[in-house]
């Protein structure tokens, strides 16, 4: 179960709608979401600030002083919109739903990272589209070893019914579906939906999304399996969210991310990337 999820303010800004998110998916487990601000530490004051002489010294004191005096800024603004939300939501220490804020110290990213070791979910805003490396976000998903759920940046669904599987032949694909459990035994409608990169492969394609139905089935689910055929590779990942949104309705969609080196994800623009970017429902992914 999802009883305990962090909120990281990345960027030193926290996504209301993952806030909102979060919640919601506390609330299918009576659960407790952490909302996480980093503070840069010594090390990462030093990082802005470029060598100098000894006659610009003062310049470089200067500039951490005006660093800490952003940073003092931002937590307060995010503190701020996180009692906000908590009075919006009804969410007390006295349950069933429970909230806190977090402070700690060192890299943002990096410390995100080791925060998500001691909870069961990640939620994460979505990447902007000027975020081309999709920096943070990214190296939240490959390296906390916990499901990331991500928020659109349309509205949040009030309740998380139906799920579609992005389903690959793949690790990454196996591990969403596991970390998704969960949520798929409250879900009042599953769809299964493999990708064929050409009408030839079609068949097999069928046969995997059946195979992982038949699995599901075995644990008391009531999944439903289907395919498409995307003869334009590049056209897979518009393919997909618009099955999932226009035709079945999701509101949540599973799947696995960076099967291949980021690297290489970057340069043919891969599917986990555009569905970073594009998907209009909430997404869990993993890696």
């Amino acid at each position: 179960m999802f009883r305990k999820i962090l909120v990281p303010a990345l960027s030193a800004s926290v996504d209301p709608r993952a806030l909102k998110l979060a919640v919601e998916t506390a609330r299918l487990f009576d659960g407790h979401l952490d909302c996480l601000f980093v503070h840069p530490d010594a090390t990462e004051i030093s990082r802005y600030l470029t060598p100098m002489g000894p006659e610009t010294a003062i310049y470089s004191g200067q500039l951490a002083e005006t660093i800490l005096d952003a940073d003092k800024k931002s937590a307060a603004r995010v503190h701020q919109l996180f009692d906000a939300f908590c009075a919006r939501e009804r969410l007390d220490h006295k349950g069933p739903v429970t909230a806190a804020f977090c402070e700690a110290s060192g890299n943002a990213t990096g410390e995100a990272i080791r925060q998500s070791f001691y909870h069961d979910l990640v939620v994460i805003g979505r990447p902007s589209r000027e975020d081309l490396t999709l920096t943070g976000a990214i190296d939240v998903l490959v390296e906390c070893g916990r499901p990331v759920m991500l928020a659109p940046n349309g509205p949040i669904p009030a309740k998380i019914t139906n799920v579609v599987i992005a389903w690959k032949e793949s690790a990454p694909a196996a591990r969403a579906v596991a970390a998704a459990m969960p949520i798929l035994a409250k879900a009042s409608k599953i769809d299964v939906l493999s990708i064929a990169e050409s009408r030839e492969e079609g068949e097999q394609a069928l046969h995997s999304a059946e195979m992982l139905a038949e699995y599901l089935r075995g644990h008391g689910l009531q999944p439903q399996a289907g395919h498409l055929v995307a003869d334009d590779r590049s056209m897979a990942a518009d393919m997909l969210l618009e099955a999932a949104t226009e035709k079945l309705h999701a509101s949540l969609l599973v799947m696995g991310g960076y099967q291949h080196s980021r690297a290489r994800e970057f340069v043919f623009g891969g599917m986990t990337r555009k569905v970073l970017h594009q998907a209009p429902i909430p997404v869990l992914l993993a890696h």
